[in-house]
């Protein structure tokens, strides 16, 4: 009987740990399912600004179009401050530089609204 009553402590202990990892999981799955819509957006947006790089100044190929996500949004990403709302309030902003186009290369950033459209090409050159 004795041994019964351990295991059967045990177990409650091994349930309650269970149905407190239970409980914090879906907060650990919302987090990381924003993280990945973070991700797939920083993606698919910097495609959109990368096309529009290419046809504003007459690159050859999508190639010749360097793309990245601005350092200080990557780091506010990183560490939490800037979140999926924030996105698709503001939008995200990419550095870009362009390679084999007439005149100098230029080189900026690229801005997206909150929808993934491109709504500012700036070049540092002009």
């Amino acid at each position: 009987m004795r041994r019964l009553a351990l295991s059967a402590a045990a177990l409650v202990t091994v349930a309650s740990s269970g149905l407190a990892l239970a409980l914090s999981a879906p907060a650990a799955h919302a987090q990381s399912d924003d993280e990945a819509k973070i991700e797939a957006r920083i993606g698919a947006w910097g495609r959109n600004c990368k096309s529009a790089v290419a046809d504003k100044f007459k690159a050859k190929s999508m190639a010749d179009v360097e793309v990245s996500l601005s350092a200080s949004l990557r780091a506010g990403i990183d560490a939490g401050e800037i979140t999926l709302k924030d996105i698709k309030r503001s939008g995200l902003s990419f550095d870009f530089r362009a390679h084999h186009v007439p005149g100098k290369d230029p080189e900026g950033y690229c801005n997206t609204d909150g929808q993934g459209n491109v709504d500012e090409i700036r070049n540092m050159h002009d």
